[in-house]
């Protein structure tokens, strides 16, 4: 009969202490580039908005994560005062990350526009579902904004929210414009009942 084996006190705190260093290591790679790569650990996550250089506002609906996007659309460089947003679905659930165009009822009777005015490279745009409040695109420092009036104030919309009535898909409770104020740079927003 054999003597059973006597594990050498030396050899399993190694171990450990080599298992502890792995996993800090481990740790502190993934900390790093969390921090020095932002865009993508955010990017991955299911409530990322995915955002673009050419995003003007978006709109997130209560009846799903999905959002209905709306990117600013250029022609040699310059704003296409004639098509002047992009707007397609950005799939948030099942498909995180792809887009789809809209459907022409959806453009013509919710998420799609109306240019009402053009001057040099900036226009003003209504949306289909709300032609009440009229949608100014032009030159914000580097890249192209849309500014609305939020409370009595110039905003720049940054995303407007709609809420659902209880039990429905299509009939609005209120929607939310959400923007930064130009005149103080703190968000400011405000309720839009139906």
């Amino acid at each position: 009969m054999g003597r059973p084996a006597i594990p050498h006190p030396g050899r399993q705190s190694i171990s450990q202490e080599c298992l502890r260093r792995i996993g800090t290591f481990l740790c502190l790679t993934v900390l790093c580039l969390c921090a020095l790569c932002p865009g993508v650990a955010s990017a991955q996550t299911p409530d990322s908005l995915y955002p673009t250089p050419e995003r003007l506002f978006h709109i997130a609906r209560s009846l799903n994560r999905n959002l209905v996007c709306y990117d600013a659309n250029f022609q040699s460089g310059k704003l296409d005062t004639e098509e002047p947003i992009n707007v397609y679905w950005l799939n948030r659930t099942d498909r995180p990350g792809h887009t789809n165009g809209l459907s022409f009822i959806q453009k013509k009777l919710a998420y799609g526009y109306k240019v009402v005015s053009r001057e040099g490279d900036q226009c003003r745009v209504t949306l289909s579902a709300y032609p009440a409040r009229a949608i100014t695109i032009r030159r914000d420092g580097q890249r192209y904004a849309g500014f609305i009036p939020i409370n009595g104030s110039e905003a720049r919309l940054t995303s407007l929210y709609v809420q659902l009535k209880p039990n429905s898909s299509i009939n609005v409770d209120y929607v939310e414009l959400i923007g930064i104020s130009t005149a103080t740079g703190e968000e400011v927003r405000e309720k839009i009942r139906n």
